[in-house]
């Protein structure tokens, strides 16, 4: 089998450990691993002595000559082609921009940028999701339109009302923004937080401040994608022709961390559940560290950060949960103790409600499996 995916990002890498997780549970398989593209090597005529492709399948040529090939294919590009229907396992570009949303107003944030390539027609699905949910909140987004153009950046970020809470497509540009704020004397992240979608570790700890990202499932969809070729190689007429994976969460670093938040007891109340959302909060432990009725703290919480306390504390935990159970072999009971879950069948009930499926389920389905290679 030929895998053709870039490794020379985390989103590559991680799906290939995805890939190679699939291979040693149901293999023998002999894996070519393509780092410059498939493209090269059906260019330069060389033959397709594989049974099947694993591809991020990023250009038209790229499709022609696949099919051109006769052997099955998965792609894991959200790039859309013309006339390209293989197989496909992709991110959900709609449930990522809900994350981004809910982590910036988890952080009271009322203005709002997206920076992403306005020519790259995933950039504008996950922006116009990104736009509708804030819209839905009676919020609105500015799109960076000038892809490549840092002085227009420069006047971009510096127009933008502060602070501002600006979602990013990718670590990449994520960096060139709190580059570009740096360079300008823009404080991130009180002027301007900065979260990019899918979190990449390297590129995050070399910046300062570090970058907040959305975590995607990328070895979940290294997985899925492997047993879809499986099936497809086995004979198997066809299989689903597009599966969208959720992602993790927020992987939280500096660049969002702060409270765009004029109130001043509301910002405390957050900062304490935000610090203590893994223990048993209780509202009266709420209300002692910040004094005030039961009901001004829920009037005003609400109209501050868009949520009620309990939906915060639930949020926090959710998100938490979503992390240790796909990055982590620990027990479930466990996890559930360290996100402040009273007990695993709380935490089973709740964790089901936000995603959709019990604690179980859902590791199963998707967790990294951290084994030494």
């Amino acid at each position: 089998m030929l895998v053709s995916i870039d490794t020379a990002t985390s989103w590559g890498r991680r799906i290939v450990s995805g890939i190679l997780d699939y291979a040693q549970e149901h293999g023998p398989w002999h894996l070519q691993i393509d780092h410059a593209g498939v493209e090269k090597r059906l260019a330069a005529g060389r033959g397709m002595r594989v049974d099947g492709v694993l591809a991020r399948i990023g250009s038209q040529e790229m499709a022609d000559r696949l099919q051109a090939a006769r052997v099955p294919v998965v792609n894991v590009s959200s790039i859309e082609l013309k006339k390209v229907d293989f197989p496909r396992v992709i991110t959900n570009q709609e449930a990522s921009a809900k994350v981004a949303a809910d982590h910036f107003r988890g952080r009271g944030f009322a203005n709002f940028g997206y920076v992403g390539n306005p020519t790259a027609g995933y950039v504008q699905v996950q922006y116009a999701h990104f736009a509708r949910i804030l819209g839905e909140r009676g919020q609105t987004c500015a799109f960076f339109d000038q892809a490549d153009n840092e002085e227009h950046l420069r006047e971009w970020l510096g127009a933008l009302p502060k602070p501002c809470g600006v979602f990013c497509w990718g670590p990449s540009l994520g960096r060139q923004v709190i580059d570009t704020c740096l360079e300008t004397g823009l404080r991130v992240p009180d002027d301007v937080a900065v979260l990019g979608s899918d979190f990449d570790d390297l590129l995050s700890r070399a910046s300062y401040p570090p970058q907040s990202g959305i975590r995607y499932a990328c070895e979940q969809i290294g997985e899925i994608a492997a047993g879809m070729l499986d099936r497809l190689m086995s004979g198997e007429a066809s299989v689903e022709k597009a599966v969208e994976v959720d992602p993790l969460g927020v992987v939280e670093a500096l660049s969002t961390d702060t409270l765009a938040v004029t109130d001043r007891r509301m910002a405390e109340a957050m900062r304490f559940i935000l610090k203590n959302f893994d223990q048993p909060i209780r509202m009266n432990e709420l209300l002692k560290a910040n004094p005030m009725s039961r009901r001004s703290m829920e009037r005003r919480f609400r109209k501050v950060f868009g949520c009620s306390v309990a939906e915060q504390i639930r949020q926090q935990r959710i998100n938490r949960a979503r992390l240790l159970l796909t990055t982590t072999e620990e027990p479930i009971t466990l996890i559930a103790e360290k996100c402040g879950f009273s007990s695993y069948n709380y935490m089973s009930r709740i964790f089901a409600a936000f995603v959709g499926q019990s604690p179980r389920d859902f590791r199963n389905q998707g967790r990294a499996k951290l084994k030494a290679r």
